[in-house]
């Protein structure tokens, strides 16, 4: 994570910003601005800023700061379409397991990490690979008591969609005395009857991460439930958590974040630390429904996505599972899973009753945002909202699909037709990012390997693209998930090429992202009158291609206020 040094403080009004001598990202010509009460007041050639002094003077504008940007690529605000402020404040201080691969890396990593935290109720770990442990392997309870027999442990998957815990673990949680039913959710057993240490999807995992320092608060938002009585000290800790994630966005020039685990609890948080000035970047939080809710709760979070918003925070959004993930076999596809026959998942919404929430939503005015990983998913969403458009009527909805890791070609073209926004993860593809390819290319089959993560495909046929990192899943960093979409290489010869230019690429991180949020009046480009959303760059970005420390973020502006300086 970028070191942090000096920045306005949130609650202190915009000041004044002069830049001068920057680099335009797009054009890469030479370029200056003025921000000015939290918009941009103008922008262009270096030496003709009207009212200030000359680009060759020693002094500026009065009462205005200077920023003396030779060297650095100036960018529209980055935005992170898809990401979980609460889930990723927490997992900072986790044990991160992105990029390990072995187990003996594991190991090391580990036992470094539980120095000093023996006593902990439950240690955590994320990002792990489903073959973590080595290739062919999958972990399981035995393989994490061989690590750590004594002290309660679990691990979560790269996609969050499955975590394994050690024996401790799910005995503290009661799971090797009693195994519950849990709704779209699965405990694993082994060929004993006990539980093997694997835990598939929220309902499931919730159980063992309960036992974190936390409580699990941060796990009840992913869900959308709420999280019981709390006290000072641990609402104190939650916004904390908040509080770190917004300053670990504005680090990587992140001035919009898509929080996508809302529930009542964070949505007051949220609020407050709005009034009180500790919102550093803008944040729109959506309300998530699960298929578990019953329906005085879906109305409730319905009700509660319609409350008014702000320029720095802003509702209007519910969210909801169709399906899981291509390793877990959850993810709901047109046809069979190759390894077993007759088999394609089924969607966590009853087709019915996604259909009636989403009239329900539409109605109110509300954007509809909905996880899709596999095709049927995708195809089910689109049909819910086709449902919702002639139930209530054409509107600029602009609802969302999320992830699309495949599309059946039937349904391209509603995307454009039905004023679809895909919003998509470059870091997603397996072979990117860290991933690796198997065991998710082998579960998704062969012969789907050409509709998969299709970013080209869906905006050459007119789709809105708007691109984040879905962190926690994945690192946050924006250059790493440019630096993914530059670098994607098909799986085989056969397979479509679905690169976007660096330039559709940057459009994705931020005019895209603001389409998405009916905000590009406001944000996504640098002109005059938009909003003093900006981000100095050090390093070419275009260089991201090669790698994705070939660029950082300097300097980024919120809302005209600096937000984050490197030291």
């Amino acid at each position: 994570m970028p070191e942090t040094s000096a920045s306005t403080p949130p609650g202190i009004p915009a000041e004044t910003i002069e830049i001068h001598n920057a680099r335009d990202i797009y054009s890469r010509a030479p370029v200056s601005l003025r921000l000015k009460d939290g918009r941009i007041d103008w922008i262009g050639a270096p030496g003709s800023m009207p009212d200030g002094e000359a680009e060759d003077s020693p002094g500026n504008s009065a009462g205005a700061r200077r920023i003396e940007a030779e060297g650095l690529w100036v960018c529209p605000g980055l935005c992170d379409s898809h990401l979980h402020l609460f889930t990723g404040g927490v997992t900072l201080t986790q044990l991160s397991l992105f990029g390990i691969d072995t187990r003996e890396d594991f190991a090391a990593a580990l036992a470094d990490y539980r120095r000093g935290r023996e006593a902990d109720p439950l240690l955590c770990a994320i990002s792990a690979n489903y073959e973590i442990l080595g290739p062919g392997t999958r972990p399981d309870r035995h393989a994490l008591d061989a690590l750590l027999p004594d002290q309660p442990l679990v691990i979560y998957a790269v996609d969050l969609h499955t975590s394994w815990a050690n024996t401790a673990a799910l005995t503290a949680a009661g799971l090797m005395d009693h195994v519950p039913e849990v709704k779209n959710a699965e405990i694993v057993l082994g060929p004993d009857g006990k539980p093997n240490g694997e835990l598939r999807e929220g309902n499931a995992m919730r159980l063992v991460g309960r036992l974190s320092a936390n409580g699990g608060r941060d796990n009840a938002a992913m869900a959308g439930d709420e999280p019981g009585e709390v006290t000072e000290t641990e609402r104190a800790a939650d916004k904390a958590a908040l509080a770190a994630a917004m300053q670990a966005c504005a680090a990587y020039g992140i001035t919009t974040g898509v929080n996508m685990d809302g529930n009542l609890y964070q949505a007051e948080l949220l609020s407050e630390m709005e009034r009180d000035g500790e919102l550093p970047i803008r944040v729109s939080l959506a309300m998530r429904l699960s298929p578990a809710h019953d329906e005085a709760r879906i109305a409730e979070l319905i009700e509660a996505a319609t409350r008014p918003g702000s320029e720095k925070l802003s509702f209007g959004r519910i969210k909801m599972f169709l399906d899981g993930v291509f390793d877990t076999w959850t993810a709901y596809r047109t046809d069979d899973y190759p390894d077993r026959q007759g088999f394609r998942s089924e969607p966590l919404f009853a087709p019915d009753r996604f259909e009636a929430i989403c009239k329900a939503a539409d109605a109110r005015g509300l954007q509809i945002q909905v996880h899709c990983v596999g095709d049927a998913a995708v195809k089910t969403a689109l049909d819910g909202y086709q449902a919702a458009r002639e139930a209530n009527g054409a509107r600029e909805s602009r609802h969302r699909v999320e992830h699309i890791d495949m599309l059946h070609p039937d349904d391209l073209a509603r995307f454009a037709a039905l004023d679809v926004v895909a919003s998509m993860q470059p870091v997603h593809p397996p072979g990117s990012s860290g991933l690796p390819l198997e065991p998710t290319v082998s579960i998704m089959g062969r012969a789907r390997w050409k509709d998969t993560f299709p970013w080209k495909t869906l905006q050459d046929a007119g789709a809105s693209l708007a691109f984040g990192t879905d962190w926690p899943t994945a690192p946050l960093s924006p250059f790493n998930a440019i630096h993914s979409a530059l670098a994607r290489e098909p799986w085989a010869a056969d397979v479509p090429d679905q690169r976007i230019p660096f330039e559709a690429v940057i459009d994705a991180y931020t005019a895209g992202g603001a389409h998405a949020l009916f905000a590009e009046g406001t944000r996504g480009r640098l002109a005059p009158g938009k909003a003093a959303d900006v981000v100095l760059l050090q390093g070419d970005p275009r260089e991201l291609l090669g790698g994705p420390e070939a660029c950082r973020a300097h300097t980024t502006i919120c809302d005209g206020r600096v937000i984050y300086e490197r030291g």
